[in-house]
């Protein structure tokens, strides 16, 4: 995802004091109570990070991608595309409004993805919109009338928008959680106190009642939601600063509150082995890929032979066991075999005798003369120990000798954005389907570099923008394939699990379930029993 593969966990153990209010009476509960890490931004234009599972509560885009893949409208009635194959015509359902009881219209939603194209917003979220006619130079400040992109309002719950090629990805991005509408007059008159819950009006199901920086977040049913009203009134979040995961575990089984995100690396065993706790795990297989990359403008990751023999000395069912129990599974290629254009088939094959044979036709027999370098991490989950594992296998494999910087988790972020101009050795990065599509991995993720690999091919770029303009799925899919095979035999990154969330849910609450790519939660649905 343009996002930074999601991050629900940061980097040190914390103990959560009960900031909010404890349970209501067991017959007479009515908030649900989490840990969450401090929202970066509560602007959904804005967010892009593990932010986007506080602001989902709030916020709603126009249809939602389910666990199976399909688009399920939402704030839309009907999306439709023109014979044309660039003309996009969504009517809004007029039952929803915004948290004051105002209708949320057709200019909103112009507005707001106006204003996430705007340079001045500075949108990471902008580049979901690119297909849009003229986003890009808008974007860029080469265009600076706002009226010449292809968005525009056809009536009071109508409005068209107008991609600059035939674009069959932008159906599925209609479902991603930056896309939605922020109300323009408050916007303007607050600026960025506008999400303040003073001032802040959401279009979802919650509104935002309270929060107080680094300690706390309460939302509270909306009442003028236009969908399903939420069964669960209240919503209380507690702000966890350290390690994510182990805080919502410790209180978890403390009772203090009913979900948790993720399970630590170190606990997945024991949870699957107790009797109780077991029942109450939810695993759920992600559209996503960790690996480890290079770069590709530096030696001796310029050379293919070394990237080979690195890929093949890297034992990754040890990884998987060591860091999930199993509940992970292995990649063997970047994008996962659920992504139209995957295929395992395509991955690279060889042995370790092999790794060390093209080491020795690179110039480095047995290691020798190989330079040290360096692997960046983020101090996430479980990619610390993901980065001593390859330690331990390059140099038992093939002779060479690594260091490890591990970084706290904003801090890799921002690490990984100077890369684009300043040298790196390698680095543990990964990617999160956005949504369904084969051009949110194939473009979003590697045309666009927005990993800092600085993976170049023009044949790759090429069958990409052939495949992006194909309308008909099983072209799109076989053009796909033929990028992938090039990918997979350039290894610019080298592929090492797919991981598995797992939720833990209390047993008295239902309908909390698995939204499919982003694997979002949606309280709201939720219901206590």
């Amino acid at each position: 995802m343009l996002k930074t593969y999601i991050l629900k966990a940061f980097t040190a153990a914390a103990l959560i004091a009960t900031a909010l209010a404890g349970p209501a009476a067991a017959t007479e509960k009515t908030a649900f109570r989490m840990i969450v890490g401090e929202p970066r931004y509560m602007d959904p234009n804005l967010a892009t990070d593990f932010a986007i599972y506080v602001n989902a509560q709030l916020f709603q885009p126009l249809a939602r991608t389910d666990k199976d893949g399909n688009l399920v409208l939402l704030q839309a009635k009907s999306i439709d595309l023109a014979p044309d194959g660039r003309t996009w015509k969504i009517a809004l359902n007029p039952d929803y409004k915004w948290s004051n009881g105002q209708p949320i219209t057709a200019a909103d939603w112009v507005y707001s993805w106006k204003r996430i194209l705007d340079p001045k917003t500075g949108s990471e979220a902008a580049s979901f919109l690119s297909d849009v006619e003229n986003a890009m130079d808008y974007n860029k400040g080469t265009l600076t009338d706002p009226e010449k992109l292809g968005i525009k309002a056809t009536g009071d719950f109508t409005f068209e928008v107008v991609t600059a090629l035939p674009a069959p990805q932008f159906r599925a991005k209609l479902a991603l959680p930056y896309l939605t509408p922020v109300p323009k007059a408050v916007v303007e008159e607050f600026g960025e106190k506008w999400v303040a819950p003073e001032h802040m009006l959401s279009n979802g199901p919650y509104k935002l009642v309270s929060r107080v920086n680094d300690q706390s977040i309460v939302m509270e049913a909306n009442p003028h939601y236009g969908g399903k009203k939420p069964a669960i009134p209240r919503i209380e979040m507690t702000i966890a600063s350290g390690d994510q995961c182990t805080a919502q575990l410790r209180a978890y089984e403390a009772n203090e509150i009913d979900f948790t995100t993720c399970v630590p690396s170190q606990d997945i065993a024991r949870i699957r082995q107790d009797a109780e706790l077991s029942k109450q795990l939810d695993p759920f297989p992600l559209a996503a890929t960790e690996w480890v990359q290079f770069d590709m403008t530096q030696a001796p990751w310029s050379d293919k032979r070394v990237r080979h023999a690195l890929a093949l000395a890297i034992d990754r069912q040890a990884i998987v066991t060591a860091v999930s129990d199993g509940t992970n599974r292995i990649a063997s290629t970047i994008i996962p075999d659920s992504i139209p254009g995957g295929n395992s088939g395509d991955a690279l094959k060889g042995s370790i005798e092999d790794a060390k044979k093209l080491l020795a036709e690179a110039g480095f027999p047995d290691g020798k003369s190989f330079p040290q370098f360096t692997l960046s991490t983020p101090a996430t989950r479980e990619r610390p120990l993901i980065a001593q594992l390859l330690q331990q296998m390059w140099a038992d494999n093939l002779g060479i000798q690594m260091n490890i910087n591990v970084l706290e988790s904003n801090a890799f972020r921002a690490w990984v954005q100077t890369r684009k101009t300043e040298k790196y050795d390698i680095m543990i990065n990964g990617w999160w389907s956005d949504y369904a599509d084969p051009a949110n991995w194939f473009g979003d993720l590697i045309t666009a570099d927005v990993r800092q690999n600085h993976f170049t091919n023009a044949a790759f770029a090429e069958i990409v923008k052939k495949a992006d303009a194909e309308t008909d799925p099983a072209k799109r899919a076989e053009t796909f394939r033929e990028a992938n095979k090039i990918l997979e035999d350039e290894q610019p990154m080298i592929a090492l699990q797919n991981p598995t969330d797992l939720w833990m849910v209390k047993p008295d609450v239902e309908g909390l379930a698995h939204e499919g790519v982003l694997n979002m939660y949606h309280i709201g649905e939720a219901a206590f029993k």
